[in-house]
């Protein structure tokens, strides 16, 4: 009886429900974020690659890494952008 009533002073979930937080994520951020991902991304692949022996699934990872570094390249970019105006302003 008496965990029963513990419960019923917490509500009726044991935990808090995190709420929504306005917090304001950058552009720059965003980029950082993306960059990492990708980075992640290419370290999978390249490790698939090197475990691989298909010939087909040797190409697949070649096209998927290569997919990956331009893509990584145009956040590179668009980073460098970002500072280059934060600088000449």
């Amino acid at each position: 009886m008496n965990s029963i009533i513990e419960i019923s002073k917490k509500g009726f979930f044991s935990f808090k429900f995190k709420t929504r937080q306005t917090c304001h994520i950058t552009e720059e951020d965003e980029l950082k974020e993306e960059l990492l991902k990708t980075k992640r991304q290419i370290d999978l692949v390249f490790n698939a690659f090197e475990n691989t022996t298909e010939k087909d699934l040797i190409d697949s990872c070649i096209y998927e890494m290569k997919a990956l570094q331009t893509r990584y390249k145009y956040y590179l970019n668009k980073m460098k952008e970002k500072e280059n105006v934060a600088v000449k302003s």
